[in-house]
């Protein structure tokens, strides 16, 4: 996930404000070129004043996910009960700071990014990389997320039903029933060991008139 989008709460003086205090919204939008860095838009007046009741508040909240980039991230002093609940679930990434420079801007986006990729669901199959054709699993992460799912849970619908070029595989150990999978299907391998002792396994197709080797 790239934190492209973070729009930051204003009391009508430009202080940083929380939910309650809130009267205009600031949105700094991060360009794709890195050296560019952050462009600020124009101010949008946005408060909760006037909300009488749960369902004005609700209302008013939507309101403001219509005005904002899906995804973006909220800052503010306070962000709490019911605005928060809603805010995050309209998919607001929520934020609370002291006081906000700009200069906090790259810093608070990788910490953004980096919490949402430790919040990411493990998958519990092969995943495509941006290599075409090439998948790659983490069977000790999965295992370790999922423990009702198996090596031949995880990899025998893959193996079955999508044309690969490589399969990378990190495991603690190759899976016997897999190695025998290999010599079946005419699958070659290369292994090497992580700093960490676990294995990595890149299986192929082997070549025509090539055996086939299991790791």
């Amino acid at each position: 996930m790239r934190c492209s989008h973070i729009a930051v709460m204003q009391t009508a003086d430009a202080a940083l404000a929380g939910v309650e205090t809130c009267a205009r919204i600031v949105l700094w939008t991060r360009a794709e070129d890195a050296e560019t860095g952050w462009a600020q838009g124009p101010a949008l007046p946005f408060s909760l004043g006037g909300c009488g009741n749960m369902a004005a508040l609700r209302g008013r909240l939507r309101q403001l996910a219509g005005l904002l980039p899906q995804g973006a991230a909220l800052v503010g002093t306070g962000i709490s009960g019911l605005a928060y609940n809603e805010l995050s679930r309209l998919g607001f990434c929520l934020c609370e700071l002291t006081a906000f420079d700009p200069q906090l801007l790259p810093p608070l986006a990788a910490e953004i990014e980096a919490k949402a990729q430790e919040d990411a669901p493990v998958p519990t199959g092969p995943v495509a990389t941006d290599a075409p054709g090439v998948y790659a699993i983490n069977l000790m992460e999965v295992m370790a997320a999922h423990p009702e799912i198996s090596s031949k849970k995880a990899l025998r619908p893959f193996l079955a039903s999508t044309p690969f070029v490589e399969l990378e595989l990190i495991c603690g150990h190759m899976p016997p029933w897999l190695e025998e999978y290999m010599r079946e299907h005419r699958l070659t391998c290369t292994r090497s060991h992580l700093p960490d002792g676990a294995l990595r396994a890149r299986i192929t197709h082997a070549l025509c008139g090539e055996a086939a080797q299991p790791c």
